[in-house]
């Protein structure tokens, strides 16, 4: 299966698109190797990769190991990690016994070609096999295939139906090839491509594919070529038909491992229900289509274009659209029947956030762990005087719902999803660049909290956490006005990824102070030498004198940001040395020492400062396991991936990897943080999922809790906010949220610091206790 950007009604595409000369491995006699084949065949990518090495490690023959190495690669390029298939490719192509076996080897490397944009390499490769087998109709449909997938974009739409249509009567008089039905499927795919004008050829591809795997027992091109037949029907709105094409590739896909296939067939099959109105059929449809999505989560690969990762654009909408479904029938209930009703569609929302943070850190063992080893306070009780609020954010309208230990509710707000995201944004801007905000900060509490305040004040609640979605990720609640107070004075306020993920159980305190590791940077050191390009660049193109744009001026001298900084036209071209003293002095943080001098009072701690905190010294430290509180005050940049987030020590980066590994070595292999605070990191501007680097970053350091901020905030501000909340942390029977509560309550006394921009930024995520 591949994932694609695409319309959600087009967005898993067969593998059969690929053309990679499956049909010449799968004959195959060794039974590893055949039962790898079929593993990759039906999307189990990770299963199969684990046979398919044992197999090629084991074979004692060159044929079979050429055999196993061109399987192994289609592997790879299935599960996106195209760079390990390159050598199986060239290995298989190098040490092919005979001329067609060497021309299919071919067209697989000029696949892989193709997939990395080397056009000209691609046609090399294609060019290679037509030569070797000159006269197999097989390799030549395929090659044309491929490379009209190459020249699409070279060409105009009428030319590429011609092609295609070329193709379609060279593979009707080719007769009955093995390969025939899977070709069928490519050429109709392509067809289908091209719009309006392909439609008609690609019917007749995909029926031709369907009644040719029907005859040759193919069950599992059967089922791609009814899927794909049941699209066409669904695109050009003959919803009964393709209802009709659905009910059949159900009946054929019974006894056959087709999760990947099964997700689309069931999700369409749930979209057109919903449409007919047949809602409570419609829920079983989406609900199957979930758990075959589940089944298969580990195997899915995701792509990133623009920031955006292709789960998003993807398989989302179907946990979005299950428990829209499972929303709208609740108004429909008594409340004996709407509770657990609402708590089936809490829980689905729980296993998108789970597979949203999986996607983010690109690790599903982390999220798993974290799953398995969740602990719960006594019978998994909510607190009376505690709330979860999960917004949700769906194309037409905004749902919140609540669940407090009386149960749970639900408000559904109608609302423009591109106005909410404007609004959060705009609001986000607004506090950054410290100017008046209450007309927008009573608009986003009048949609976000407003709906709920009755519930939450008839049963007293003192503790808000929150389930964030989306673009509401990058919001600082706390900052939220009804008209008289800020959210942050009616509420202790907390952030969580999923609560399936959270450690709800209370802490334990005894009668010691935690004990605090204060790790921090004022002076930078060989760390600048290892930054990211990108980011040099950024940095050594500010210029100091620029006033044009005065926002971005304060915001530059206000912060310890690493970003917003005003540039120059041109880049400023520096010798080696120049450029290090320079962003040595760009990267200093004056104010860290401060900070951990005051830390240090009032913690039980010991110290890592600037040519001290090393990345050796602080992974020594850790791994103690001595410590329950990591305090780092250091530059560091959550982005939209976890491999583009990082904290800087002195001499070089800690990445969300290096973290995972120094807190689960050594003594703190069996044990936990307490907090792990982060006091001058900041979050990728507009960027819905770098808020998620704070909580993977809990996750990968095995964290209860993190404190971090949603932007940089000036030093003293920070300075004062982490003495008070230490302060307050260490007062009997306060929680986490609590005691951040109350230092955002003392900044906002201070006339200095009592703008939102100082104190809103700063967010607990994950244990609130």
């Amino acid at each position: 299966m591949r994932i694609k950007f695409a319309s959600p009604a087009r967005c898993i595409l067969i593998a059969s698109v690929l053309s990679m000369s499956v049909h010449l491995v799968a004959s195959a006699n060794d039974a590893a190797l055949d039962q790898g084949v079929r593993e990759c065949a039906s999307g189990s990518y990770t299963q199969a990769l684990s046979v398919l090495q044992t197999a090629y490690a084991r074979a004692d023959q060159t044929a079979d190991k050429v055999k196993a190495a061109s399987a192994l690669a289609q592997t790879y390029v299935q599960m996106d990690q195209v760079a390990k298939a390159e050598p199986y490719l060239v290995f298989a192509f190098d040490h092919a016994s005979n001329k067609l076996d060497k021309a299919g080897y071919a067209i697989d490397v000029g696949n892989w070609q193709q997939q990395q944009g080397h056009a000209e390499q691609a046609r090399y490769y294609y060019d290679t096999a037509l030569q070797l087998a000159p006269s197999d109709a097989a390799i030549a449909i395929s090659v044309g295939l491929n490379r009209q997938k190459l020249e699409v974009k070279n060409l105009t739409p009428a030319a590429n139906l011609k092609n295609l249509q070329a193709l379609w009567q060279q593979l009707i008089q080719a007769g009955e090839l093995p390969q025939a039905a899977r070709y069928s499927l490519n050429l109709g795919v392509q067809a289908r491509a091209l719009g309006t004008e392909g439609q008609n050829l690609a019917f007749q591809a995909f029926d031709h594919a369907r009644k040719l795997a029907a005859k040759q027992g193919q069950a599992r091109l059967q089922l791609e070529a009814l899927d794909q037949l049941a699209q066409l029907y669904e695109d050009a709105q003959r919803y009964d038909d393709a209802l009709a094409l659905t009910d059949k590739a159900l009946l054929v896909s019974q006894g056959q491992e087709a999760h990947d296939l099964l997700i689309n067939i069931e999700w369409r099959h749930g979209r057109i229900l919903r449409g007919q109105a047949k809602n409570t059929e419609a829920i079983a449809a989406y609900q199957r289509a979930l758990e075959h999505i589940e089944a298969i989560r580990t195997d899915i690969p995701v792509e990133y274009q623009d920031g955006r990762s292709s789960f998003r654009e993807t398989l989302e909408p179907v946990y979005l659209g299950l428990a829209d479904l499972l929303l709208q029938a609740s108004a429909q209930l008594d409340d004996v029947q709407k509770n657990p009703q609402l708590r089936r569609a809490r829980d689905v929302l729980e296993l998108l956030k789970q597979t949203e943070l999986q996607d983010y850190l690109g690790d599903r063992c982390a999220v798993d762990t974290a799953r398995a080893n969740r602990k719960t306070g006594k019978n998994d009780v909510i607190a009376d005087d505690t709330a979860i609020l999960y917004p949700i954010i769906l194309p037409d309208r905004l749902e919140l719902l609540l669940e407090t230990s009386k149960g749970m509710y639900r408000h559904s707000i109608t609302m423009s999803v591109a106005k909410m995201r404007a609004d959060v944004l705009d609001f986000g801007n607004i506090l950054k660049d410290n100017l008046s905000f209450k007309p927008q900060a009573k608009r986003l509490y009048q949609a976000l909290l407003a709906p709920v305040d009755a519930e939450l004040t008839q049963q007293g609640i003192r503790t808000l956490v929150i389930v964030p979605d989306g673009v509401l990720r990058l919001l600082p609640f706390a900052a939220l006005h009804d008209g008289q107070q800020f959210a942050i004075e009616k509420y202790a306020i907390a952030v969580v990824p999923a609560l399936s993920l959270t450690n709800t159980s209370a802490r334990k305190r005894g009668d010691t102070t935690y004990k605090t590791l204060l790790a921090g940077m004022s002076e930078p050191g060989a760390v600048v030498d290892k930054l990211p390009g990108a980011m040099v660049e950024q940095l050594l193109a500010a210029n100091p004198q620029t006033t044009a744009n005065g926002r971005q001026v304060a915001r530059a001298v206000l912060t310890r940001s690493l970003r917003n900084i005003p540039k120059t036209s041109e880049t400023a071209i520096l010798n080696k040395p120049a450029q290090h003293q320079q962003l040595q002095q760009m990267l200093a943080l004056a104010g860290v020492d401060e900070e951990i001098r005051t830390l240090e009072k009032l913690t039980s701690s010991q110290t890592l400062l600037n040519a001290k905190f090393t990345v050796a010294a602080f992974s020594q430290k850790v791994k103690t396991g001595d410590y329950q509180i990591v305090h780092i005050a250091s530059h560091g940049v959550f982005g939209g991936t976890a491999d583009s987030t990082f904290v800087m020590a002195h001499d070089d980066l800690i990445t969300m990897d290096n973290l995972q590994g120094f807190l689960r070595a050594g003594s703190m292999k069996n044990q936990e943080l307490e907090l792990l605070t982060l006091s001058a990191c900041e979050t990728a501007e507009g960027d819905d999922s770098a808020p998620l680097g704070l909580s993977g970053a809990a996750l990968k350091a095995r964290a209860r809790s993190a404190l971090g901020s949603l932007w940089p905030v000036s030093d003293d501000a920070a300075t004062l906010l982490m003495g008070q909340f230490y302060r307050r942390l260490a007062e009997p029977a306060t929680s986490k949220a609590q005691a951040l509560q109350k230092a955002q309550l003392e900044m906002m006394k201070n006339n200095q610091f009592s703008h939102p921009f100082y104190w809103a930024p700063f967010i607990m995520v994950g244990s609130w206790l």
